[in-house]
């Protein structure tokens, strides 16, 4: 390309890279108000939620640490600022339409590079700071250590995630497929171990840390430059932009439109299209084909397992009895109130209200469809409340199973009872 900068509408390479990060940034601004139509519903969450944040930070300091924080062991502040450093990310800001007009002016191609390189950095490491505030007053109180040593962590942890960002970068516009996983493990979760090993092992030592940060720093020029002399990437480059630019609209899509399904010949589960229950009766069948729908469904199931996943610990927590009857009888509710919503989905479906439901028919299928669907959880947690509630093991063990098969009668009737005028 012949010509000086002078003939462009940009001067350089640095005014270019301003103009597509002030794009970048009303990108995101768009996507957020997609969410909220008005600003100020952002005011009235954010004014409230900085004063109780502030308030509560200023308690971590002067007040005394919850009854929680004896029992959390130092190896958790290391592995916390890991997911938070393993978060990080490279954004280069390089556009699908650069290879018609800048891939051949290589100076401007490095330059907003290098520029978007290290706004990624920065980003990162206010990220990763403003974790560590949070922390901070946890390994100062709590743990008693040191201000010198609380600053050495912090650059330790910041040179560490802006290593770990470009060797991510670096695989993922190299490779693909199984060769980009294969090579995690060298580039991405052995430094992770070796992070946390180090951390560990020269917890009482800063100067070991801050040399180990120069060590890091020297690395991170290293990968940078290496970054910047790499050829024959630039279509991956900008497909991995692309992605980072687009993860917030993906998360804020993904609540309002379900994720393509792939078509199988045959389902994971109940793979041979065999009547789930033995009875012949219309009530049988029809809960049976509302069991199978909910299962098949990948969003239905992996939502009914979260809930399950996320729930189950809660009895591992010291509480009142009290209180946790109160959440063992809740978490039944929730889950039998949103098994009944998936039931009216279910009905609702146009193809399968062509049928002549009766009633009563539709009334006992929705029982029995829930219950079943109920029965395994309330089986787990009913175990779990009574093993950890101090109860006598044999007593436990001979009520666990009885409690559930009360709470699965129960609950559904209850719930029914509110249900059952409601159109959905």
């Amino acid at each position: 390309m012949a010509g000086n900068d002078k003939d462009y509408l940009f001067e350089g390479p640095g005014s270019l890279f301003r103009r597509r990060l002030w794009s970048y940034f009303k990108e995101m601004a768009a996507i957020l108000r997609s969410v909220a139509d008005d600003w100020t519903v952002f005011v009235y969450i954010l004014i409230p939620g900085l004063l109780l944040g502030g308030r509560l930070y200023y308690g971590l300091w002067k007040e005394p640490l919850p009854d929680l924080a004896s029992r959390i062991p130092f190896a958790a502040i290391p592995l916390l600022l890991l997911a938070v450093a393993s978060a990080g990310g490279v954004i280069l800001l390089i556009r699908e339409a650069d290879v018609l007009f800048l891939v051949q002016r290589k100076r401007w191609v490095r330059g907003i590079m290098l520029r978007g390189g290290l706004y990624s950095m920065a980003a990162a490491a206010l990220k990763t700071s403003f974790v560590f505030l949070i922390l901070l007053p946890f390994i100062i109180r709590q743990f008693h250590e040191s201000g010198r040593f609380a600053g050495s962590m912090l650059a330790f942890t910041i040179a560490f995630e802006w290593v770990q960002m470009w060797l991510k970068h670096l695989v993922k516009v190299q490779t693909s497929g199984w060769r980009r996983w294969l090579l995690y493990i060298p580039f991405a979760i052995m430094p992770a171990s070796l992070y946390l090993a180090f951390m560990l092992v020269f917890k009482s030592r800063p100067a070991v840390l801050l040399i180990g940060t120069l060590v890091l720093a020297v690395f991170v020029v290293v990968l940078l430059r290496m970054r910047l002399r790499l050829r024959g990437t630039f279509i991956n480059d900008a497909q991995e932009d692309l992605a980072r630019r687009t993860r917030l609209t993906a998360i804020v899509l993904s609540q309002a439109i379900d994720k393509p399904r792939r078509v199988r010949r045959k389902t994971w589960i109940f793979r041979r299209s065999r009547p789930l229950f033995r009875s012949v009766q219309p009530s049988k069948r029809i809960a049976g084909t509302m069991i199978k729908a909910l299962l098949r469904h990948p969003g239905q199931r992996s939502l009914y397992l979260r809930f399950a996943v996320v729930s189950l610990p809660v009895f591992f927590l010291p509480m009142p009895s009290s209180v946790r009857v109160v959440v063992y009888a809740a978490l039944h509710l929730l889950l039998v109130y949103w098994l009944f919503l998936q039931w009216f989905s279910f009905k609702g479906d146009p193809f399968v209200s062509l049928l002549p439901w009766p009633d009563d028919q539709s009334i006992q299928a929705s029982m029995i469809a829930v219950q079943t669907l109920l029965f395994p959880y309330a089986v787990i947690v009913s175990a779990l409340m009574l093993f950890n509630s101090g109860m006598a093991t044999g007593i436990a063990a001979a009520g666990f199973i009885p409690l559930a098969a009360g709470v699965t009668w129960v609950v559904p009737q209850v719930i029914r009872m509110f249900m059952l005028n409601k159109k959905y």
